[in-house]
C-alpha cells in the first residue's frame, strides 16, 4: 500500500513540473525564432501547426489569426495567440509578427 501511494505521489509531482506556466517573453521570443517577416506565409503556416497552434487560413484580409490553447492544472487554461499579417506587397509573403497577450481563464 505504501508503495503505490509513493508511486502516485511520483506521478502527481510529473505532473505538476510539467505544468504550463504564463511567460509572454518566453513566447515572443519563441514565436520569433519560429517564423520571421519575409518568409514566405505557406511556409509559416506549416511551422505554426507543427507547433500545435490552429490558424484561421481565411484569404480574406490581411492577418492570420494563429491560436493554442495551454491547460494549466487546476487553474483553467490559456490562450496563446498570435497574428501573422501579410507583406503589403505580397499577399504570400509574411510581412509581421504581432504577439498578443496570453489570456487565461480563472476557475
Amino acid at each position: 500500500m505504501r508503495k503505490l501511494l509513493m508511486l502516485a505521489l511520483l506521478g502527481l509531482l510529473a505532473q505538476l513540473a510539467g505544468c504550463y506556466t504564463v511567460n509572454q517573453a518566453g513566447l515572443g521570443n519563441f514565436i520569433t525564432q519560429t517564423v520571421q517577416p519575409g518568409m514566405p506565409l505557406d511556409q509559416a503556416l506549416v511551422r505554426m501547426r507543427a507547433e500545435d497552434f490552429n490558424c484561421n487560413t481565411s484569404s480574406a484580409g490581411s492577418v492570420t489569426i494563429c491560436t493554442r490553447n495551454q491547460e494549466r492544472l487546476l487553474r483553467g487554461s490559456c490562450l496563446e495567440r498570435v497574428d501573422l499579417v501579410r507583406s503589403a506587397t505580397s499577399t504570400q509573403t509574411l510581412g509581421a509578427i504581432d504577439v498578443m497577450e496570453i489570456r487565461c481563464t480563472k476557475f
